[in-house]
């Protein structure tokens, strides 16, 4: 085998994985990358606010596949608030008004 077979393999196989993390995740929010330097693959969830990073492919979807299962709502809390909500035993406290959109008391709205 020469050097520069040796050299692509890894990045074809490289390529290969990222492509198909991509196509796995992209739709659920994760961006995927790998880095050069560190050899590292990586990826990060603007929504979650995290970055998580594997030394392989497989080791990267690991973490985020534990990541999703710990983030998502158990159905029985989904359940609960939904009941509350149709009995009316949930009470959500009124929006406040945005800054400057009342009248301060005391004060008299100026017009010229």
């Amino acid at each position: 085998m020469s050097a520069t077979m040796a050299t692509r393999a890894p990045k074809t196989s490289v390529t290969h994985q990222l492509h198909r993390l991509r196509a796995a995740y992209r739709h659920r929010g994760w961006t995927l990358w790998h880095g050069n330097a560190t050899g590292q693959y990586w990826a990060a969830h603007t929504g979650q606010m995290v970055i998580l990073s594997g030394d392989s492919a497989q080791e990267l979807e690991a973490g985020i596949e534990c990541l999703e299962q710990s983030s998502r709502p158990s159905e029985t809390t989904l359940a609960r608030l939904v009941q509350a909500r149709r009995t009316g035993a949930l009470r959500l406290s009124p929006r406040p008004l945005p800054r400057g959109s009342r009248a301060r008391h005391g004060t008299a709205a100026v017009r010229t």
